[in-house]
């Protein structure tokens, strides 16, 4: 893995081609030759995706006869991590998380996410990676990569989840429908509760307020709704979760800082204006010139005063007389 903030450098043998992200190129040597291109090279699939927020193009750079290299670095501060796909593994990836990949690794849109209802479409639609070829993904925060053998369990938070074998299967711990009031409750106790609660209409209702209050109660104080995976397989987690509004927050302190700069450096603030001169009753407001300035324009390009320096350094300004005057 690379640190954050890094730069991921790839070195092209000749006749090789790489996908990566749009505007994700920092340079690149004069050999390397660019293009947009649809990975699927189907059109409708990349207008679909662009309908779900997928970029509609993905950037190739290739070489020829000569070797290369190219600088890639993730729109957002986060690691970088390079993965070996195996033919025989399927992957499923967060669709901002795919920096570059090789020729022959593929991504296919899809519902192939975390399972359960009420999981949201952000944690269901997610690439699904095959191989073989080798993969570069990044993420905002640090990855660490958990492998789990067989039959072994792990609970993980959805939102830190950036790419994971398909064969673990995240899933909700809890039931999307649980009954309310629980079975376990002491309340199913009292028949006139049993009664209204298992009534077919008031159940759903309950059940959506139960979902409500605890969707409310994770947002306010940060419990997170831990989900399910069983290895084998790996996966890779985010050590951070990128805060919501985030690139607002930022353009905004950075618009309040510029505008400090500018009144602190504007000429007001530097030099104060001189105060105001009292007025006089019959005193002409009109400017008088100074009487060490000369004043008038030239004619035709010939100065109309010219200035004799004498003793001690004194400055006289003589009026130049055009010739041919009187």
């Amino acid at each position: 893995m690379a640190f954050i903030g890094s730069a991921l450098l790839i070195k092209l043998p000749p006749d090789t081609e790489i996908t990566a992200a749009t505007g994700s190129a920092v340079g690149s040597s004069s050999r390397v030759t660019s293009k947009l291109s649809l990975d699927s090279n189907s059109a409708v699939k990349a207008v679909a995706g662009k309908l779900v927020g997928e970029p509609m193009f993905f950037q190739k750079y290739y070489t020829k006869q000569s070797a290369g290299d190219i600088l890639l670095a993730p729109k957002r501060i986060g690691e970088i991590a390079i993965v070996n796909v195996r033919g025989s593994t399927k992957y499923a990836l967060r669709r901002d998380a795919f920096l570059a990949k090789t020729d022959k690794v593929t991504l296919d849109l899809g519902l192939n996410g975390v399972k359960g209802k009420d999981t949201g479409l952000v944690n269901k639609l997610v690439h699904t990676v095959s191989g073989p070829g080798t993969l570069a993904i990044s993420h905002y925060g640090g990855l660490y990569r958990l492998s789990l053998g067989a039959g072994e369990e792990y609970l993980v938070n959805p939102r830190n989840l950036v790419m994971w074998d398909i064969r673990t299967e995240p899933t909700k711990l809890h039931p999307a429908n649980p009954l309310v009031p629980s079975p376990r409750s002491p309340l199913r106790k009292y028949a006139f509760v049993r009664n209204v609660a298992d009534s077919p209409s008031m159940q759903p209702r309950l059940q959506y307020i139960d979902s409500m209050i605890k969707t409310l109660r994770n947002y306010i104080l940060g419990a997170p709704d831990f989900v399910r995976v069983k290895g084998p397989g790996d996966m890779f987690l985010a050590s951070r979760v990128e805060p919501r509004f985030e690139s607002a927050r930022i353009m905004n302190a950075l618009a309040a800082a510029n505008d400090s700069l500018t009144q602190a450096f504007e000429p007001s603030a530097l030099f104060p204006a001189a105060p105001a001169e009292p007025y006089t009753p019959g005193h002409s407001s009109k400017r008088k010139h100074h009487p060490g300035y000369a004043s008038g324009k030239s004619v035709n390009g010939i100065p109309t005063y010219y200035a004799e320096v004498g003793a001690k350094g004194k400055v006289t300004f003589i009026a130049n007389k055009p010739s041919g005057s009187a």
